[in-house]
């Protein structure tokens, strides 16, 4: 008598063997994406806070100068112009060489004194998403003193 095999129509349909597997698939990309997105953020955010303090550092600086300017009889605004060398002293956390400090504007109106600080930093994202894999950081500041 031949052996004959048991027929189970779609028996593989009820075979929930790799399900795990397959649905982790399917939801691994969108986990990962969404934990590098997270990460990248923080960074961004942590960058951005950084070049606020140097921005602030930056505006301190001229703020010295122009009062040394004072004290020594000449004009708020004289060399008050091009690149704040140390203005990343208190960012350890950037890379000084590319950190850019510039003053401009300054000008002497009733007695008060006005310096625009800008800062600027080159930022790159770990992932490039929707096309942006690097952006520059902006911070500007304003000084005021008499």
């Amino acid at each position: 008598m031949p052996l004959a095999l048991p027929l189970r129509p779609r028996s593989w349909l009820r075979d929930r063997r790799g399900t795990t597997s397959l649905e982790f698939a399917l939801v691994g990309g969108l986990l990962l994406s969404l934990l590098l997105g997270g990460v990248d953020l923080a960074r961004y955010m942590f960058t951005l806070e950084c070049l606020r303090a140097a921005a602030a550092d930056a505006v301190r600086l001229a703020t010295l100068q122009g009062s040394r300017n004072l004290n020594a009889g000449a004009g708020a605004c004289a060399n008050l112009a091009g690149s704040l060398a140390g203005a990343s002293a208190r960012v350890p956390f950037l890379q000084a060489n590319l950190l850019t400090a510039t003053l401009s504007g300054c000008a002497t109106q009733a007695g008060v004194t006005t310096v625009t600080v800008t800062v600027r930093y080159p930022f790159s994202f770990a992932v490039g998403y929707f096309g942006a894999r690097s952006r520059p950081i902006t911070e500007t500041a304003q000084a005021l003193f008499n």
